[in-house]
């Protein structure tokens, strides 16, 4: 006997919420039943819905019925046994006796502890196409439920209902993006309070987004990120709660600026993957300090024109799991198979002593080991190399005679900052148009956009026009990416103790 709980004032007309041991669920309509369908239940009911196969596919055979409910049971979190309490089985005019008597003899080889009767239900006795698997008869309306979720680490900004897709390839995998993408009918944070005061609902989905969900992927919400997109620590977190790290103690920083996606993914097993954003480290640093897989796609791989900017130029998509093989697959839906081909190239492994080794000993001996894997796996030899050196032995003509250092002094500072800026300049004067004051931001963001004030055009033109002379040497001297294909190792940080409660340097 299973235990349904209603929750107190649990029904709507449209929705019902309900308990099975310890596991909340909300159930929205997808049906209603004729009045005079025999299945009209007074008190909610659980049940599992079925499609009677026809006795002429061959390919069925007498356990249909029992794969068919091991496969709930066995990958469904949203199903549990009580559900197959009572069986419906959906038929139309196309079945006969030998199909009901087909279902009679599937029924009995279910385990008899699993389920207690089956019934019929025609398709005409409901007004819409039924979905397979779990619902609930209340009344006339059949319900579909969906378990709800405890957000226990604060990630989350805003959950969604998903929208269920099947034959699709990513069916049944689920997700949620940093709150920097426009999700229709929802209005953005970009994790600021002031932002969303001026934010209007969108009146379409990003399209970097659209396309996981057209792949049947579930959208189940937006997550928390950085003020702003920048660098915010927990101290800082002015506007919105930082999410919490479950790694370690659980009072490790998430980092920024999308700690949500990171803390979002390593806490939460009903979540296949998130997505963030990454200009300067945004998801690179998040990944590192929740300990999860992450990638940041190539620049402009998939457009993201429609989602809030930081430093265009730099701007990109990431993804983050727990499960590397998986991503490599979802990746491969989310590019498309034309840009998800490798790469013919040899493999080129660098190691470069401008950033290596590092200070801390046993993060160096990870590192070290990683590299002896890779040599392994491609059978190749690390080749060591000095950006500095190699600048020295074939120095653009534009650069004359400065080293790279001096050639690329304040360039990050007269491209990212200016652009962070101004990239905002809309925010700020529709802002101060509706409340005759400036917005507020975090310290990050205030310091910054002090710098950028000081920063004039000519200046950020010329800082760009560096950074492509720059881009265009590392891609023939370093990467020779006509020739190779090739592997840099770098350290995202120092790996350390980050307690939330520590303000940042």
């Amino acid at each position: 006997m299973h235990v349904f709980r209603p929750m107190p004032g649990s029904m709507f007309e449209d929705q019902v919420f309900f308990r099975l041991g310890e596991v909340d669920y909300l159930g929205l309509p997808v049906a209603e039943l004729l009045p005079a369908s025999h299945l009209v239940s007074s008190p909610p009911s659980l049940i599992s819905i079925v499609h009677l196969p026809s006795t002429q596919d061959r390919r069925i055979k007498p356990d249909w019925l029992l794969r068919r409910a091991r496969a709930w049971l066995n990958t469904d979190d949203t199903f549990r046994g009580e559900f197959l309490d009572l069986i419906i089985v959906v038929v139309d005019d196309s079945h006969d006796k030998n199909d009901f008597d087909f279902a009679s003899t599937s029924f009995r080889r279910l385990p008899r502890e699993w389920t207690r009767a089956w019934d019929l239900l025609s398709i005409t006795d409901v007004n819409s196409q039924l979905y397979e698997g779990a619902h609930v008869i209340s009344g006339r309306m059949l319900y579909r439920p969906f378990r709800i979720h405890n957000d226990i680490g604060g990630a989350f900004m805003m959950a969604i209902k998903p929208r269920v897709t099947k034959s699709k390839p990513l069916y049944g995998v689920r997700f949620a993006v940093k709150d920097v993408f426009r999700i229709n009918g929802l209005r953005v944070t970009a994790g600021n309070r002031a932002y969303y005061a001026v934010s209007k609902p969108a009146t379409a989905t990003s399209a970097s987004i659209q396309r996981l969900i057209d792949a049947g992927a579930e959208l189940l919400g937006t997550l928390k990120l950085g003020s702003l997109i920048a660098r915010e620590e927990p101290t800082e977190s002015v506007d919105f709660h930082a999410p919490f790290n479950p790694r370690g103690d659980g009072y490790q920083s998430a980092w920024s600026s999308s700690g949500g996606s990171g803390a979002a993914i390593a806490a939460y097993d009903w979540l296949d993957f998130t997505i963030g954003t990454d200009t300067t480290g945004s998801s690179r640093r998040p990944a590192m300090a929740n300990g999860v897989f992450q990638i940041r796609l190539t620049h402009n791989a998939i457009p993201i024109d429609d989602v809030v900017p930081s430093f265009p130029r730099f701007d990109s998509i990431a993804m983050y799991t727990r499960d590397i093989l998986s991503m490599e697959k979802w990746v491969q839906v989310w590019l498309g198979n034309d840009q998800a081909a490798s790469s013919d190239l040899p493999i080129n492994i660098v190691y470069l002593s401008d950033f290596l080794p590092i200070a801390n000993r046993g993060q160096m001996d990870l590192i070290d080991k990683f590299f002896d894997d890779l040599e392994t796996a491609f059978d190749v030899k690390t080749q060591k190399m000095s950006i500095a050196d190699t600048w020295a032995a074939n120095t653009p003509a534009d650069a004359g005679n400065l080293s790279v250092q001096e050639y690329l002094k304040d360039v990050g500072l007269n491209t990212f900052v200016y652009d962070v800026y101004h990239t905002m300049d809309g925010f700020r004067k529709e802002y101060h148009s509706q409340y005759s004051r400036q917005p507020y931001v975090n310290p990050v963001t205030r310091y910054r956009w002090g710098l950028a004030k000081n920063i004039s055009k000519e200046e950020h033109d010329e800082a760009m026009k560096r950074l492509d002379v720059y881009k265009d040497w590392l891609l023939k001297y370093i990467l020779r990416e006509k020739t190779h294909d090739s592997l840099v190792i770098l350290p995202i940080t120092g790996q350390e103790v980050d307690y939330r409660e520590d303000p940042p340097e």
